[in-house]
């Protein structure tokens, strides 16, 4: 005979600990919750970056034309 999930009024608490327990399975959901794209990303999660400034190059500015 084969366990199923717990049935009935009280096993409310049952299925939400076994639900939470599986959830770690996910990587979307683990990624999301321990804040490694924060960390571990030399972007810091950032969806925008231009990528990693190696030297910052000063331009100097113009003259007007006179």
């Amino acid at each position: 005979m084969g366990k199923g999930k717990p049935r009935g009024l009280n096993a409310a608490r049952k299925l939400q600990n076994t639900r939470r327990e599986g959830r770690w399975a996910d990587l979307n959901y683990k990624k999301r919750l321990l804040g490694t794209a924060y960390k571990s990303s030399p972007f810091g999660g950032s969806s925008h970056a231009k990528g990693i400034v190696l030297e910052k190059v000063g331009v100097e500015a113009k003259q007007p034309n006179s």
